[in-house]
C-alpha cells in the first residue's frame, strides 16, 4: 500500500524589480522503508506583456500545455480576444517543456486589453505515469495547481483546454453565481455518463467534461483540492480519464451545471465539418477525440476562420496526427468511395509511411 504526503511552499522572490512566484509541491511516497521525494514547482514566471482598457470587467483565463499544444492554445486565445474586446483579459499560461521560440510567438497576441503571463513548469514535474492512460499528457494535470496559484491574484479563473474555440462573448459564463460552489461546468455526453458515473460513483448525469471549468478559487483552496487531487492521481489507482475523473469525484455535489452552449463537445470526422451544427449562441466549441481541426484532414471552415485571423495563419499544418496513422487510411477510403483513385492511392501510401515510421 502506498501512503502519500503533500504540502505547499509558496515563495515570492524579488529580483531587480521582477517578481517570481515559486510554488513548490513536495510529494513524499512511503512504501515500506522506501521514501521518494519529488519537487513540483514553477521555475519562472514571465509577463510577456501587460495591457488594460477602461473596463469594469477583468477575466482571468488559464491554459496548461506542452510543446505539442502551443499552437492550438494560441488559436484558442486569439478566438477569445476576438470575441471579448469589451473586457480586460489576463491569460495565465502554464507551460510544460515548451520551447522558447513557441513561447515568443504569444507576443504576437499583444492587444490593448490583453495581458499574458507565462509560468514555466520545472522539468521535475511528475505525475504517476500508470494513471495516464488513453494518451493523456501529464500537462493536463497542471490544472490541479492553477486555482491554488491564482488565488493570490483573483477569486475566479476560467480554465480551458487548448482544443477549443471561443465563438461568442464570455459574459454569460463569467457572470454565473459560484457562491458555495467549486465551479461551473457542463455535463459530458451520454456515452461518457453511462460509463464514468458508475466508475466514479457519481449520480447519472452529474459527470462533467473538464475541458471548461469556471473555478471558484476561494472554495478550491478552502477545501484543499490541489492536495487532494495530487493525492488521488498518485495513489496508484487507475482513472480512465485521469484528472477529469479525479475532479468529478472531488467536486461532486458542489458544481453549477451549465447548458451545452458553454462547452459544445464536437467529434470531428474527415470532411464532416461537425462544428457547423452548433447553435448560433454557442460560446465554447470543444474538439474532443484525437481528430483535431489543426490537422488538414479535419480542418473545418469554422476553425480555418480563427486560424486565419491568428498569428499562426501561415504555419504549415500536418496532414494528420502522425501518432494515429489510421486517420490517413480513413481519408483514403473516403476518396476511393468518391472514385478519386489517384488521390486515394496517394493517401494510402502516406498511411503506410506513417505506420512504418511509428514502428
Amino acid at each position: 500500500m502506498v501512503l502519500f504526503l503533500l504540502y505547499f511552499i509558496v515563495e515570492f522572490k524579488l529580483c531587480y524589480n521582477a517578481v517570481t512566484l515559486e510554488v513548490i509541491i513536495v510529494v513524499i511516497y512511503l512504501n515500506g522503508n522506501v521514501m521518494i521525494n519529488k519537487d513540483i514547482f514553477i521555475d519562472n514566471k514571465i509577463t510577456l506583456f501587460s495591457n488594460s482598457i477602461n473596463s469594469p470587467i477583468t477575466t482571468h483565463i488559464a491554459f496548461c500545455f506542452d510543446d505539442n499544444y502551443a499552437m492550438p492554445a494560441g488559436i484558442a486565445i486569439s478566438s477569445i480576444i476576438q470575441n471579448n474586446q469589451d473586457k480586460n483579459l489576463i491569460f495565465h499560461l502554464f507551460t510544460n517543456k515548451v520551447s522558447s521560440e513557441k513561447i515568443d510567438r504569444f507576443n504576437e497576441l499583444n492587444k490593448e486589453n490583453v495581458t499574458i503571463i507565462c509560468y514555466i513548469i520545472s522539468d521535475d514535474f511528475i505525475v504517476n505515469p500508470d494513471t495516464l492512460v488513453l494518451h493523456v499528457s501529464a500537462s493536463t494535470c497542471l490544472r490541479f495547481i492553477v486555482p491554488q496559484i491564482l488565488s493570490l491574484v483573483t477569486d475566479r479563473v476560467l480554465y480551458l483546454d487548448c482544443d477549443v474555440l471561443c465563438v461568442n462573448n464570455l459574459n454569460d459564463l463569467i457572470n454565473v453565481d459560484l457562491t458555495d460552489k467549486f465551479a461551473a461546468v457542463v455535463p459530458d455526453v451520454k456515452k461518457t455518463q453511462e460509463k464514468q458515473c458508475a466508475a466514479c460513483d457519481i449520480p447519472y448525469g452529474d459527470y462533467f467534461n473538464a475541458g471548461m471549468i469556471y473555478i471558484n478559487n476561494e472554495m478550491w483552496v478552502k477545501h484543499d483540492l490541489t492536495e487532494k487531487s495530487f493525492n488521488m492521481i498518485n495513489s496508484g489507482k487507475i482513472y480512465k480519464f485521469a484528472d477529469q475523473d479525479v475532479l468529478n469525484i472531488l467536486m461532486q455535489g458542489k458544481t453549477v451545471f451549465l447548458p451545452t452552449l458553454f462547452n459544445n463537445l464536437i467529434a470531428l470526422s474527415v470532411l464532416g465539418n461537425e462544428d457547423e451544427k452548433v447553435a448560433n449562441n454557442a460560446v465554447i466549441i470543444h474538439y474532443v477525440t484525437g481528430n483535431k481541426p489543426w490537422y488538414k484532414l479535419y480542418l473545418t471552415p469554422n476553425y480555418q476562420y480563427y486560424l486565419s485571423s491568428s498569428p499562426w495563419a501561415n504555419d504549415k499544418l500536418l496532414l494528420a496526427n502522425e501518432n494515429a496513422p489510421s486517420t490517413t487510411r480513413r481519408y483514403a477510403k473516403l476518396l476511393m468511395s468518391k472514385h478519386k483513385y489517384f488521390s486515394a492511392l496517394k493517401y494510402y501510401l502516406l498511411y503506410l509511411k506513417h505506420k512504418f515510421n511509428k514502428k
